[in-house]
C-alpha cells in the first residue's frame, strides 16, 4: 500500500499480511496508545502551524497531519477530520452490531441511510458500473465465506462459493432518490470497505478546504491523500510498498492534490491446508481470490473514493483490461486516473501520466515500462 515517507519515525503500516502477525499487533497497539492524541508545533514557515493525530479506525492505523495559518485553526480542523472518520466507521462496519450497514444487511425492508452513507453507496454503485462489476460493494457474502471479515480464515467449498455468488451483484442495491432509503434484493449484503477509506479522505479534504488549511497529509491505513503542499512549498513524497518485500519500497511518487490507493496480494492473506496462498482480493465473477498476474496496483486520482475502488477493480481485471479501462477514461475528467502496476514477475508498468513523478527504488531500476496513452 502507499505510505507517506514525509514523517520519521512512523508506524510500520505498509505490511498487513493478517491480523495475527506480531509486528502488526505491535503497530496497532502503538496506534491505540496514541488514539486521537493531538500535537501541535510551529512549522518552518512562521505563518503556519501543524497538528497531527494518530488513531485507529476502520480496523487500521491512521494518521492525519494538517497545516494551517495558526495553531487553533490547525487543531480545530484536525478535530473535525477525526470526527468525520469516527462517524463513518461507526456506520459502516458490517460486523459491528448496531452499525447502519449491519442493520441494512439484516433488514427485510428499505432502510433510510444517513446522508454521508447514501452518498457513499451511490459512489460505490457508480464505480461498480464503471468497472463492469470488477469492484462490487455486495462482495460481503464471499469475503465472509473466506473468513476475511472475521479473521477466521478458511477455504470454502465450491458449493459454498456458488451459493454466495447468487447473492453478489451490485444491481441488487437500490437507493431511493427521494427518501434515501436503501433496499437489498436477492439476499445481497453490503461491504463498503473497498471504498470507505477513500470516501473518508474526500470528506476530510472538503472539510480542510472549507477551513482554508494550507496543506495536509491524510494517511488512512495506507490510502494516502495529499492536499496543497508542504510548508516548504515542495510536493509531497508518497512511497509505494514493494509487494515482494513489503518492508521496502518499490518506488516513490511526487504528488500534490491527489490520493494514492494500493491493493495488493501481500496485504491480507492466509495459507490453506494444501499450502495455497489465498489473498483477500476476491473476484466477484469467480468467487475466488483474483488470479490476474498482479502483485499490486496503485491508483492515483483526485477522488479518494475513485482511487480506492479502482485499485481493487484493476487488480481483479489484470493488466490488459486495466489498461483498456485507463485509456477509455482519459477524456473523461470525472473518471481519469493514473496507475502503477507491479506484476508477480517483478516487472512494473507505469501509466504515462506518472512517468515523470514515479521514481523506482534500486531494486526496480531498469524494470519499469511506461504505458502510452
Amino acid at each position: 500500500m502507499p505510505v507517506s515517507i514525509e514523517r520519521v519515525p512512523r508506524l510500520n503500516r505498509h505490511r498487513n499480511t493478517g491480523p495475527r502477525l506480531p509486528m502488526l499487533r505491535a503497530a496497532i497497539a502503538l496506534a491505540i496508545l496514541a488514539a486521537f492524541s493531538l500535537s501541535s508545533c510551529a512549522a518552518k514557515n512562521d505563518d503556519t502551524a501543524t497538528a497531527t493525530a494518530s488513531f485507529t479506525a476502520m480496523d487500521t492505523a491512521m494518521t492525519v497531519t494538517v497545516h494551517a495559518h495558526d495553531r487553533n485553526e490547525a487543531d480545530e480542523a484536525l478535530s473535525s477530520c477525526t470526527e468525520i472518520v469516527r462517524g463513518l466507521d461507526e456506520a459502516l462496519s458490517p460486523t459491528e452490531d448496531g452499525s447502519w450497514i449491519a442493520r441494512l444487511n439484516d433488514a427485510d425492508e428499505p432502510l433510510p441511510a444517513p446522508d454521508d452513507v447514501e452518498k457513499l453507496i451511490e459512489e460505490a454503485l457508480g464505480m461498480a458500473e464503471a468497472t463492469g462489476g470488477a469492484f462490487d460493494p455486495t462482495i460481503y457474502p464471499l469475503t465472509s465465506a473466506w473468513g476475511f471479515t472475521s479473521g477466521n480464515y478458511r477455504t470454502p467449498s465450491d458449493a459454498e462459493i456458488e451459493t454466495a455468488l447468487t447473492r453478489v451483484g451490485f444491481r441488487s442495491v437500490d437507493v431511493d432518490a427521494a427518501s434515501g432509503a436503501v433496499t437489498l434484493d436477492n439476499e445481497a449484503q453490503l461491504d463498503l470497505g473497498g471504498i470507505a477509506k477513500g470516501y473518508a479522505a474526500d470528506r476530510i479534504t472538503a472539510e480542510l478546504r472549507d477551513r482554508n488549511a494550507t496543506g495536509a497529509l491524510v494517511d488512512l491505513g495506507g490510502n494516502v491523500t495529499v492536499l496543497g503542499s508542504k510548508p516548504d512549498e515542495t510536493p509531497w513524497t508518497v512511497g509505494i510498498a514493494d509487494p515482494h518485500n513489503p518492508e521496502a519500497l518499490a518506488g516513490t511518487l511526487q504528488l500534490s492534490e491527489a490520493t494514492v490507493s494500493t491493493s495488493g496480494d501481500y496485504q491480507r492473506y492466509f495459507v490453506d491446508s494444501e499450502g495455497i496462498r489465498r489473498h483477500h482480493l476476491i473476484d466477484p465473477e469467480t468467487g475466488y481470490p483474483a488470479e490476474s498476474g498482479l502483485s499490486s496496483v496503485s491508483v492515483v486520482a483526485t477522488s479518494g473514493a475513485q482511487a480506492d475502488a479502482l485499485s481493487t477493480a484493476l487488480f481483479v481485471l489484470g493488466v490488459d483490461r486495466a489498461v483498456d479501462l485507463w485509456r477509455a477514461t482519459q477524456n473523461d475528467e470525472a473518471l481519469a486516473f493514473e496507475a502503477v502496476f507491479i506484476a508477480c514477475d517483478g516487472s512494473v508498468l507505469v501509466t504515462e501520466g506518472l512517468s515523470t513523478s514515479f521514481a523506482p527504488s534500486a531494486a526496480y531500476d531498469g524494470r519499469v515500462e511506461t504505458v502510452p496513452r
